[in-house]
């Protein structure tokens, strides 16, 4: 069975995540490490004993020992690297968000296709348990017609957070911070769970806090319609004093799913079921979820069969459109249509 050699590029608080994972993936192993800060490539290279270090990404991307490579780098660097990566002739998981712009994302795909290589996008939380069992649930099709949804994140970030990393809450290289960074991994699930296509969004975004230190907001609250004519609002916001359990819900015409952190609530005319994932290992972040570890062996057993690697650009690309409606929509203070953006 073929190992394959991965390298990660950029060693902030994510990557830690990926060298985990890493370690417990039975067909790849990381060999190199790289971050313009020698100081964080080095201490990732120790902690996680890698082999190679690397300050200039290009000679990570020019190692021919190289096959897989892990983008763990801000939010605005995440196209440039991911296609310069591919052009190379490496296989590529990429960190959420897939890029800022749709049309970058769009290139990524591009790219992708003419150059035969593979490319993931890390929104690992759709290998969470509790949100794998809401989905069976929802492919099934025992709860009917979809006729709305609901997402809830409230988190914190302090001063901290944001001075420790100069590119977060900045337009150009952040993008967003509540949404864009912290909830988009709800987000996602909330359009992925429901199988509905989102056709319209209004959305008003603020800053409440630390507004002399970030351009982005910390708080957005979003309605949406789908094709199905479902109705879908979403609130997130890092103001709150703690990093609260993540709410999902989706209503359909025979019942409803709920889930609050990893407990999920089935109700139905005819039966009430509560279920709990909150067991087991976690890998990832205190806060909510584990599905790094996950994703990251599902990659690379998809990468060895010559299957699509999850999650797959096509449908990570919706999320991007849907961001930049978003962000669109708090600007212009209007409804946007989906094939506007």
């Amino acid at each position: 069975m073929k190992t394959f050699k991965a390298g990660i590029i950029g060693c902030g608080m994510i990557s830690n995540n990926h060298l985990k994972a890493l370690k417990n993936v039975e067909n790849a192993e990381c060999i190199a490490v790289c971050d313009c800060v020698t100081e964080k490539a080095a201490e990732a290279k120790k902690l996680y004993a890698v082999e190679k270090m690397y300050e200039d990404y290009h000679d990570l991307l020019n190692d021919s020992d190289i096959d897989t490579v892990h983008i763990c780098l801000p939010h605005y660097l995440h196209a440039k690297v991911a296609i310069e990566a591919m052009k190379c002739g490496k296989d590529v998981l990429c960190e959420k968000p897939m890029a800022l712009k749709t049309e970058d994302a769009e290139e990524m795909i591009r790219v992708r296709n003419d150059t035969g290589r593979q490319l993931g996008i890390c929104f690992q939380n759709r290998y969470n348990e509790a949100v794998m069992y809401m989905k069976g649930l929802v492919d099934s099709g025992e709860l009917f017609g979809i006729l709305g949804g609901r997402g809830y994140v409230t988190w914190d970030r302090k001063e901290n957070y944001y001075s420790e990393s100069l590119w977060r809450g900045t337009l150009e290289k952040e993008g967003g911070s509540a949404l864009e960074n912290q909830a988009i991994h709800t987000f996602d699930l909330l359009q992925w769970l429901s199988g509905d296509q989102i056709k319209t969004i209004e959305a008003t975004t603020a800053t409440h806090r630390l507004k002399d230190q970030i351009e982005t907001e910390d708080t957005a609250e979003i309605f949406m319609t789908g094709k199905s004519g479902g109705r879908y609002v979403f609130f997130c916001s890092n103001c709150y004093v703690r990093n609260a359990p993540v709410q999902i819900e989706l209503v359909f015409e025979n019942g409803f799913i709920s889930m609050i952190g990893n407990k999920v609530t089935i109700e139905t005319g005819e039966k009430h079921i509560e279920k709990d994932f909150s067991s087991g290992i976690v890998l990832g972040k205190d806060y909510w979820g584990s599905g790094h570890g996950f994703l990251i062996e599902d990659f690379y057993k998809k990468l060895a069969a010559g299957d699509n690697v999850p999650v797959e650009p096509e449908k990570a690309i919706v999320s991007v459109k849907l961001l930049n409606s978003v962000y669109l929509s708090a600007k212009e203070k209007r409804m946007i249509t989906l094939d506007e953006n």
